[in-house]
């Protein structure tokens, strides 16, 4: 038999085991058929990839939920995993976990508040017994020739319940003897994983993983010319750093517990020069600024161990680590008023940073906090000099800054501005998952607050831009969502001021975080609440 007639044999079988009729598109109720068998074992990668994606779709949707579907295309999955023969044997693997992942969060999953009572994630109830099953046949994967498949069954079976206690021992035994730092530190976070499901070994997993928050590695690389025999035992050695991911598994392993611990060795590890020698293959790569934010993130409701990170970074003599402390300055102000007195020094500092792309997201986030980093307007304002500041993109930023501070300087900038282009063109850079990637320039908003200057401005614009009509900037918030209503008060507002008064002293802002807007929506919320209290 042909390796042709094989394969169709193959394909064959599987349809024959797959009610099709329970695998449809989560939201359109389109229905899949045996066709995507051939298209998941296609050569073309384009094409399995496709398909791969459409079948996590079918089977969970959004994320929330486990349909029908995912019982019923798991042993197709399963096999096209173990297969040499599929292009995307990661993905499918990836896929399996996204699914089993769901299956075991969804039952207990918080659902938004205007849900409550209407709607809650489900879990098919074929899919618990199917996926256990499924997880036996996975495990040969674990000794699979490719490093990539070995990392994507960690990850898979990490999800298994039925065999935790098993495979933490196994994953544990695995990691002493794993040479790629990448791979070692996929079989911490599996353990981790597991740990959530554990039973009997639950503790010594937890053990485990904080005993390797202590692990520093093996240290810096000796110089191969200089001691050929150090360089060839250092390389022999097997003793990997993986501080953050011990972090990060322990977070898994215990949500909600907030560890001070995890503060000092994260920014420990993010300091360390071997921090940023773990090569992730293509298909899992993220920026080392992307690393470090989501290491902080993990930190949580601990600010002070954040800001002494965000401090640390902010001083780094490396351009990536200076942009993650700025990434997480601003996320650190958005959340917290008290940060803002505690880091826009450290911030400023870099606005004479070596690197334009530093030096833009440190304006950005002076501009954030508007009238408090007026202090520093005079090292802003020097930005718009092209003699002193050659990068464009800075100047503008620079001229953004100074007019969310109320500083004149920005307006003959602004002009130039409004009459060579009508609007800012440059926009910041950032984290690829966060909402600092957005932008929230405006001309016109930077221009408002120059009301004195009105008649040059309205002689700098062109005919087309004043015949037009501007369209304000778009941005929904819950912070004025709030400030509505407290405008609709009842006729007493004094039943408002203790809840009012609380939100003037709360450090943390009541709104939402991670977001350019997020300290002026503070302040417009505030005065708010101010205004109502002076009404009292």
């Amino acid at each position: 038999m042909s390796a042709q007639e094989t394969r169709a044999e193959q394909l064959a079988r599987l349809a024959a085991r797959t009610d099709w009729s329970k695998v449809t598109d989560a939201y359109t109720g389109e229905r899949y058929g045996p066709d995507v068998l051939a298209e998941l074992w296609a050569t073309d990668r384009i094409t399995a990839d496709d398909t791969c994606t459409n079948l996590r779709f079918a089977a969970i949707g959004d994320g929330s939920s486990v349909s029908g579907a995912a019982a019923e295309i798991l042993p197709f999955l399963v096999e096209a995993a173990r297969d040499p023969d599929v292009t995307v044997r990661f993905e499918v693997l990836r896929t399996i976990a996204d699914i089993a992942g769901t299956g075991n969060t969804a039952p207990t999953a918080k659902v938004d508040r205007i849900l409550e009572g209407r709607w809650r994630p489900t879990v098919d109830a074929r899919w618990p017994a199917t996926w256990e099953r499924a997880a036996e046949e996975l495990l040969p994967l674990l000794d699979d020739s490719d490093s990539l498949i070995r990392a994507g069954a960690v990850r898979a079976l990490a999800q298994s319940a039925a065999h935790a206690d098993w495979l933490i021992a196994d994953f544990r035994a695995r990691f002493d003897v794993e040479a790629g730092l990448w791979s070692a530190g996929r079989l911490v976070l599996g353990v981790g994983e597991l740990a959530r499901h554990g039973t009997g070994r639950r503790e010594e997993a937890l053990a485990w993983l904080r005993h390797r928050m202590t692990v520093e590695g093996k240290g810096a690389e000796p110089d191969i010319d200089q001691d050929l025999d150090a360089w060839i035992a250092w390389d022999e050695e097997i003793r990997h750093d993986v501080r953050l991911q011990a972090v990060e598994a322990l977070c898994r392993a215990l949500p909600g517990h907030a560890d001070p611990l995890y503060a000092h060795v994260t920014t420990a590890a993010l300091l360390a020069s071997s921090a940023a020698s773990a090569y992730p293959p293509a298909e899992c790569f993220s920026s080392r600024i992307d690393d470090i934010t989501e290491a902080d993130r993990r930190l949580g409701a601990d600010l002070p161990g954040r800001l002494a990170l965000a401090h640390a970074l902010l001083r780094h003599d490396r351009r990536d680590e200076r942009a993650g402390g700025l990434r997480i300055a601003a996320a650190l102000i958005s959340r917290w008023r008290s940060a803002v007195p505690a880091l826009l020094p450290t911030v400023a500092e870099r606005v004479s940073d070596a690197h334009p792309e530093n030096r833009v997201f440190a304006l950005r986030v002076l501009a954030m906090c508007g009238a408090a980093a007026h202090p520093w307007a005079d090292l802003v304002a020097a930005r718009l000099c092209p003699a002193e500041e050659p990068n464009e993109p800075t100047r503008e930023h620079a001229a953004w800054a100074l007019s969310r501070m109320g500083d004149e300087r920005c307006v003959p900038y602004l002009v130039e501005l409004l009459r060579t282009r009508g609007d800012f063109a440059h926009r910041p850079t950032g984290s690829i998952d966060r909402r600092w990637s957005r932008s929230d320039l405006s001309l016109a908003e930077a221009l408002a607050p120059f009301a004195a200057h009105s008649d040059v401005l309205l002689a700098s614009l062109p005919e087309d831009l004043a015949a037009g009509e501007q369209i304000p900037h778009d941005h929904r918030s819950d912070a004025m969502a709030v400030v509505r209503r407290l405008c609709r008060l009842p006729a007493d507002p004094a039943q408002m001021a203790p809840h009012l008064r609380a939100l003037l002293d709360a450090d943390e802002r009541p709104v939402r975080h991670d977001d350019w807007r997020s300290v002026r929506d503070d302040e417009a919320l505030c005065a708010a609440a101010r205004a109502v209290l002076d009404a009292v």
